[in-house]
């Protein structure tokens, strides 16, 4: 796939060794991209850093990034090598001025804005400062700290859906580009399940362990051999658990007459649940489950996962020692047969200067958070989203935690967006879904297999009758026909295990799983395009939840012994995460003395905030991160875009579409020779 892959004949500088650049590095590698790394990088010790840099080429001295920036497609760059490169005269600003149509990304802990834009962190200090480790455990228990790397994949990820887009705007005549990504603004694009406590209630999200906190029953529940975790969302699979479970009476059971009603009642539900696993073998409870089409798993460690058939079938885990696989194997766009009839606005020509998708026209058709997400990204990079949603609307507009009506998780991933209710089973509404779909340049969903292919909208229906992008998210993939949900992911994948540290499993509070397949779907559709744009041939790309999220933690596969677990310091203002196992120098001072003396010693540091701390943090609001809107005479907190360029301005953030109902394209934007 290097050397054949879309991005054959890109060639990408990376400049700097972080984790987030690399990780970058090797996606472009894993699409064709020629990468060379600037400087000396550093010693390459274990498997994942061995197979992290093995896709690129020799690398380059940085007397020689003058001369090879001339020639460059792509620039990658951590602070480190902005540092470097400024030396050398190439500030972002020089760069722009030399390079017009040079793309190229920093990705940094913090970004180039901002009090704290030239502080180091890690981790799991950026965590601490996003929210996420208060967030962590069970109500009552301590915060737990984590050792799966959020903000490094969320970033280098939305490095990898800004590069291509760039790709594509530069082709259609915007111009280069400069990407200033941070890692804490792309960790707290993770947060969307977390804000309504804090926009609703002015309080933090209470710590739920592996609860859900928009629906139920949603938990990890005994078995006689391991836990496993059960997941149920709405009422249509609520009573099908019920009735696996012998328990259909509960259907009637007002205590549990709709989702809101399930998750006030969760302490009740999950005792008689898990009064029915108890006395069962958890491989017994989840074949009997998944056939009633109840999403359900055991929880995996990663060398279970790295060994185990899910991996090898997806190419994560490859070769007879199981080595770490790209994640993008299936990603990469299957093209039709022949080049197709352009539709769409692809072609049109933008100003330089515009949002590399100004104009193109997505459909999305999807529910909850993969698909949903992944839409409202593109939307970030000038893309017409059109949502079509049945008469009913969507699923996560019924949710707990509503505005107006409306589950705030619909509010906060899709907001930016315009749509409308069709009915496909009507012939009027079919014919107007015809329509959209033939003045479309992608399709995106994260509808199941069997659902797509009933309403003739599997990527090969699609596909032999119109010229466009098609790409699907869900569990693992359309093959396997299943219907999962982020928690199990999260339990399949080893994540669960490596929050939970002890083996029992703990999911991270945020929907991990499900924005990291975001951010892949929202890569395949900006990859499939591209292909789309220079072949003329229509695409599929068909993305796994599950990829992203083993992607996560294959930098976990090789530790024999568990990584240790950050230090929380209490002070009498305060509590401090430390990250390291060593002892700090004695200090009993508050928050801000704990950081000094961990700063004199080197030692990586933050203070532990809850969100609504982090909200309101001077790094976040200068960013412009969290952002508030009126919905229904309420304040509503959405998370800002963080594909921030120093070059366009991103499309001005609209509410979501909550009472439209408009199943129109827009017009072609006038380009700047028409105004």
């Amino acid at each position: 796939m290097t050397g054949a892959g879309p991005l054959r004949g890109t060639d990408v500088l990376i400049a700097g060794h972080g984790t987030s650049a690399a990780l970058l590095g090797r996606l472009l590698a894993d699409l064709g991209a020629r990468v060379v790394p600037l400087g000396q990088p550093p010693a390459r010790t274990g498997p994942f850093a061995q197979w992290l840099h093995a896709a690129a080429e020799p690398a380059a001295g940085w007397d020689r990034a003058p001369r090879l920036l001339e020639t460059a497609d792509v620039l990658v760059c951590d602070g480190e090598g902005d540092a470097h490169l400024t030396d050398l005269g190439l500030s972002p600003r020089e760069l722009l001025r030399r390079h017009p149509d040079l793309i190229t990304v920093r990705l940094s802990a913090f970004g180039l804005t901002g009090p704290l834009r030239d502080a180091p962190a890690t981790e799991a200090t950026l965590q601490a400062l996003a929210g996420l480790t208060m967030a962590t455990g069970a109500e009552g228990d301590p915060p737990v700290t984590s050792v799966v790397g959020l903000a490094s994949r969320a970033a280098g990820l939305s490095g990898l859906i800004a590069v291509v887009a760039g790709l594509v705007g530069r082709e259609r005549g915007g111009g280069g580009d400069y990407l200033d990504i941070a890692e804490l603004d792309s960790l707290l694009t993770l947060t969307s399940t977390l804000l309504p406590s804090v926009a609703l209630t002015g309080s933090p999200p209470r710590r739920t362990g592996n609860r859900h906190g928009m629906a139920a029953p949603w938990n990890s529940y005994p078995c006689l051999d391991a836990p496993v975790v059960i997941c149920t969302m709405g009422d249509p699979m609520w009573r099908r658990l019920a009735d696996a479970t012998g328990r259909g009476d509960l259907v009637d059971d007002p205590r549990f007459a709709d989702t809101a009603a399930r998750v006030r009642n969760a302490d009740e539900l999950d005792k008689l649940l898990g009064e029915w696993t108890a006395v069962r073998r958890a491989a017994d409870v989840v074949a009997r489950l998944r056939a009633s089409g109840i999403p359900c798993a055991q929880i995996a460690a990663p060398d279970e996962v790295r060994h185990g058939p899910a991996a090898r079938r997806r190419g994560l885990a490859t070769g007879p020692s199981a080595a770490p696989g790209s994640p993008l194997r299936s990603l990469v766009p299957a093209p039709t047969g022949d080049p197709m009839p352009r539709q769409g606005l692809l072609w049109e020509r933008i100003p330089r200067g515009g949002l590399p998708l100004r104009g193109v026209r997505l459909l999305e058709i999807g529910s909850y958070t993969a698909g949903p997400h992944a839409g409202r990204l593109l939307a970030q990079l000038g893309a017409d989203v059109l949502k079509v949603e049945p008469p009913h609307g969507e699923g996560s507009r019924r949710l707990a935690q509503r505005v107006g009506g409306v589950g705030y998780l619909y509010h906060v991933n899709n907001a930016g967006k315009r749509s409308c209710r069709l009915d496909l089973a009507d012939a009027g509404d079919r014919e107007t879904f015809d329509r959209l779909l033939a003045d479309c340049d992608i399709v995106l969903t994260n509808l199941a297999a069997d659902t797509l292919a009933a309403q003739g909208l599997a990527p090969a229906q699609v596909l032999s009758r119109h010229g466009a992008v098609h790409c699907t998210v869900t569990g693992h993939g359309l093959a396997a026909a299943d219907r999962s949900v982020d928690t199990v992911i999260q339990a399949e994948s080893g994540i669960m295990h490596l929050v939970g540290g002890d083996g029992t499993g703990l999911r991270t509070p945020v929907s991990s799983a499900d924005v990291l397949g975001a951010y892949l779907a929202a890569a395949a559709a900006v990859v499939s395009t591209y292909v789309r744009l220079r072949t003329g041939h229509g695409c599929a790309a068909d993305v796994a939840l599950f990829d992203s999220a083993v992607w996560a933690t294959q930098d976990r596969w090789y530790d024999d012994e568990p990584a240790p677990a950050p230090q929380l310091v209490e002070t009498p203002d305060g509590t401090v995460l430390l990250d390291t196992d060593r002892p700090l120098p004695r200090t009993d001072g508050p928050v801000t003395a704990v950081l000094d003396a961990a700063a004199a010693a080197g030692v990586p540091a933050a203070p532990l905030h809850d969100l609504t701390r982090a909200v309101r943090h001077p790094q976040v609001r200068a960013r412009h991160m969290v952002l508030t809107q009126s919905c229904a005479d309420t304040t509503v907190l959405v998370t800002g875009n963080h594909l921030r360029s120093l070059v366009r301005e991103g499309p001005p953030l609209s509410s979501a579409p909550t009472d439209q109902n408009d199943p129109r394209w827009l017009p072609p934007a006038p380009t700047e020779g028409q105004r």
